[in-house]
């Protein structure tokens, strides 16, 4: 049985200067379906003040983690299963169900909710689940992209020609979100597939780092010769906090090596 994984990651995560608790939540895992190496990560920003935002956030990703390890644990077992995009959909509508009741029942979580991207990279593919301002982009042969959508009032004002991207950068409003997990009975999910290529680098990311730290400054870094994930985020952290880290830092970095 093969026990080496095809993924490799750095990751970590700051409070910011400013803010005195971290309501970001990220996990990354390595195993195994069979002989099938499974690579999950992922990244969410609760909202919702005090103990709110950090419960948010640490429920969508602990829900969809535990569907992932259920899901891989029942393929390997030789079962036949509905396709993984759609196994991810179905875990994120959970965990925007479980937080919304969550806080529908406890009055003091009233207006939980957060954001997250979900990445699980399998046989030569990298499936994305995402709902938020959260971020995944993607690093290939010198070029970076970002391959989510922000769901923020400034995003859809960018998307359809309405704002530049630059006037986008300082808008009053490019914290508003339109979309999040808990905040509503129910959720649209983004969904996407990308064909992975060796050497390939996926960076997901709070707003709390790509607020602050542009694409041109992650791709100098993550192009660099003899490129160490946690180096990288650790500097992209330290980066953000040197230009005022006015929010939560989180960033997760995962090569694909084989």
């Amino acid at each position: 049985m093969q026990t080496k994984s095809n993924v490799i990651f750095g990751h970590g995560s700051n409070v910011g200067r400013v803010r005195d608790h971290n309501e970001d939540y990220h996990r990354v895992k390595n195993f195994f379906a069979g002989r099938n190496p499974i690579s999950f990560f992922s990244v969410a920003d609760g909202m919702g003040g005090a103990a709110a935002g950090e419960r948010a956030s640490k429920t969508a990703i602990e829900v969809v983690s535990k569907a992932v390890t259920d899901y891989v644990e029942f393929i390997a077992a030789g079962n036949q299963a509905i396709p993984l995009d759609k196994a991810l959909e179905r875990a994120l509508i959970a965990a925007n169900r479980k937080i919304n009741r969550d806080a529908l029942d406890n009055p003091e979580l009233s207006g939980m909710g957060t954001t997250i991207t979900a990445c699980i990279a399998l046989d030569r593919k990298l499936i994305f689940g995402h709902v938020g301002d959260s971020r995944a982009y993607l690093i290939r042969q010198g070029e970076i992209n970002q391959i989510t959508r922000d769901h923020s009032w400034v995003g859809f004002q960018v998307e359809h020609g309405i704002l530049t991207a630059e006037e986008a950068e300082n808008h009053p409003n490019r914290n508003q979100l339109m979309r999040a997990l808990g905040t509503r009975a129910e959720v649209l999910v983004d969904i996407g597939t990308i064909e992975t290529k060796i050497g390939d680098v996926f960076l997901l990311s709070s707003d709390g780092l790509h607020g602050f730290v542009d694409d041109h400054e992650f791709l100098a870094e993550l192009k660099r010769p003899g490129l160490n994930l946690q180096t990288a985020v650790e500097y992209f952290i330290g980066m953000a906090n040197s230009r005022g880290g006015l929010d939560n830092i989180t960033c997760v970095i995962a090569q694909v090596t084989a």
